[in-house]
């Protein structure tokens, strides 16, 4: 490997981010806080007589639904007046019917006085949100027990969007409430009437929704009328630390969160580490998580492992993290000892025309697991008419992203290139060994360069793995999942033994998304492994091949470093040489 190509790795350095030295003095501040969007839609909701109803996307209903009651104990308009009625029962007797009046309630003691401000309910049924007429099985006796709807009149009601759509009828009913601000009583029997005639009353209620996505996507297509009527906003589970000042409020946000749970304050080093672990989560480094029910397992997870201390270290959160990389590992350890084993091959060293190692992140159903893992790509080329045949896609083991990476490969050569035809070869590609779906288009940078190995018959460095999408002309951007990849390919090399050639080429771009394992950080540290951001395949081809892709001017060529379109272009003048095209009607009157 060349100095100058080592010289274009990233130092380590650059591969785990640092949060500011000086994030010292610590003041606990509420999740809402660094909520601004969704603060200011429910602060609008509230002070706006006329909005009734407020959805509100967030994943984790459970978790966020007491925090959200807080925050609307605080914001929501004082009213001292009683709101409510009180019901009289006359009870009836063998001679007369029962019979129920009404009045405006005087204290809190009236039977359908609001007794609270804000509420909030994971699950409901009819009985629980609108109340019910009970009658007792021998006196005959009414009674009538007030509902969610009714403690809250004049209040907020926080509710689930998926409680509501297993008994949707439970909306029609609370949205007649929401439009006509009265609450009419009706029988829960749809073969039975009422005991007796039982007066309405107004009641007027604000009600807030939360659900996830897809429960929301759900529910508006019950509810054709939704958006035009309700407001919506998101609870976001990702807070921006651009400025130093951001980042303070984050500190301060988990400084709150140990206080309320009672574990011990962290030292600075502890919160870095905290912050490193999460950016693997949120894949960026200006972007981390604030999360309570995350957030508070890594702390809570932390304060049992370290016993009694006055302060958690980075040390507890590294400790407890690695416990839980260890407690999910099974099937990591499995897939990485089938390639250590030469069940499935996957050459870390050495070199291979056609062939070069992809990286992929392997995610299992039903488990939390989400791991890394290098896997072999081949191309074989042969005469023909220039078809690029996706062999996974053919088989129906790849999705149509993948497909269209592949296709964007092929274009992209063509392109840079600028053939005048097509190409006189067909070509070949898969994942070998792959048995399961795939899907993406992570892999079109390595197939980019597997077919241009395969074409300019030049061997790839077993030694480098590849990922990173592309475009058509040969940009390379973002993928997802590289600090797993990185780790995933970092670890066969490591159980192998680092020889000081393996490393991986990146996109540029994902530098932002970079926090890997220490182990990894040591080892580019040593000298043992290396990794490349690229912005293009030329820059990727010139690693890789150690030449570059194209002719650059002011740069003198000769047998040794021509570039790989030259090598490409003699390949195919000589197959049209040795096989020149023929026109069919050759093919009837042959000598």
């Amino acid at each position: 490997m060349s100095q100058l190509t080592i010289a274009k790795s990233l130092s380590w350095q650059d591969l785990r981010p640092e949060l500011n030295a000086g994030l010292s003095t610590r003041s606990a501040i509420h999740f809402f806080t660094l909520q601004t969007r969704c603060a200011g839609a429910l602060r609008h909701f509230l002070a706006d007589p006329q909005s009734e109803v407020l959805m509100l996307k967030t994943d984790d209903v459970a978790t966020y639904s007491p925090l959200l009651e807080d925050f609307v104990r605080e914001n929501i308009p004082q009213n001292e007046k009683i709101l409510g009625v009180h019901y009289e029962i006359s009870q009836g007797d063998s001679f007369s019917f029962p019979h129920i009046t009404v009045a405006p309630a005087q204290s809190l003691a009236d039977n359908f006085a609001a007794q609270k401000r804000v509420a909030s309910a994971l699950y409901v049924d009819s009985f629980k949100l609108l109340g019910a007429v009970r009658i007792h099985p021998h006196s005959k006796d009414i009674q009538l027990k007030a509902g969610l709807v009714h403690q809250l009149n004049g209040g907020v009601l926080i509710l689930s969007v998926a409680a509501l759509l297993q008994q949707f009828d439970l909306w029609w009913r609370l949205k007649q409430i929401l439009r006509s601000k009265q609450f009419d009583w009706y029988s829960a029997h749809p073969f039975k009437d009422l005991p007796c005639d039982i007066p309405s009353y107004p009641l007027s209620l604000k009600v807030i929704l939360l659900g996830n996505r897809e429960d929301l996507a759900t529910f508006a297509e019950l509810e054709t009328e939704l958006y035009p009527w309700a407001a919506y906003s998101e609870v976001e589970n990702y807070y921006w630390i651009n400025e130093l000042a951001q980042q303070q409020n984050w500190v301060n946000y988990v400084h709150g969160l140990t206080q309320q749970q009672q574990i011990p304050p962290l030292t600075a080093e502890a919160i870095n580490t905290l912050y490193q672990i999460l950016v693997r989560d949120s894949e960026h480094r200006q972007l981390i998580s604030i999360a309570p029910q995350k957030i508070s397992l890594i702390l809570q997870g932390s304060a049992a492992h370290s016993g009694q201390v006055a302060q958690l270290e980075a040390t507890h959160i590294e400790a407890f993290y690695q416990q839980q990389l260890q407690q999910q590992g099974y099937l990591q350890q499995q897939t990485y000892a089938d390639i250590l084993n030469e069940q499935v091959y996957v050459a870390t060293d050495g070199e291979m025309i056609g062939q070069i190692n992809g990286l992929s992140v392997i995610e299992y159903q039903g488990t939390p697991v989400v791991f890394g893992e290098p896997s072999r790509m081949s191309c074989l080329v042969q005469f023909g008419e220039g078809e690029i045949i996706d062999i996974d896609r053919k088989n129906e083991l790849a999705g149509n992203i993948h497909s269209k990476g592949m296709m964007i490969a092929q274009s992209c050569l063509a392109n840079i290139l600028a053939l005048p035809s097509q190409l006189p070869f067909s070509a070949s590609l898969v994942f070998e060994q792959s048995y399961g779906e795939i899907d993406g288009d992570s892999a079109s940078l390595a197939s980019f360069c597997v077919l241009v190995s395969a074409l300019a018959e030049l061997p790839l460095p077993q030694s480098i793995a590849v990922t990173g999408s592309i475009d058509q002309f040969g940009l390379v951007h973002s993928v997802g999942g590289v600090n797993e990849k990185i780790e995933g390919f970092f670890t066969i090399c490591q159980q192998r033994g680092l020889t000081g050639k393996q490393g991986v080429i990146i996109p540029s771009m994902v530098i932002s998304q970079l926090s890997l394992q220490q182990g990894v950080v040591d080892a580019v540290k040593n000298g043992e492994f290396f990794i490349y951001p690229v912005e293009d395949v030329y820059q990727a081809c010139e690693i890789l091949f150690q030449r570059d892709l194209m002719e650059e001017d002011e740069k003198r060529y000769n047998e040794d470093n021509q570039p790989i379109a030259h090598l490409i272009a003699k390949r195919i003048e000589r197959s049209e040489q040795h096989n020149p095209k023929r026109h069919w009607l050759d093919f009837l009157f042959k000598k």
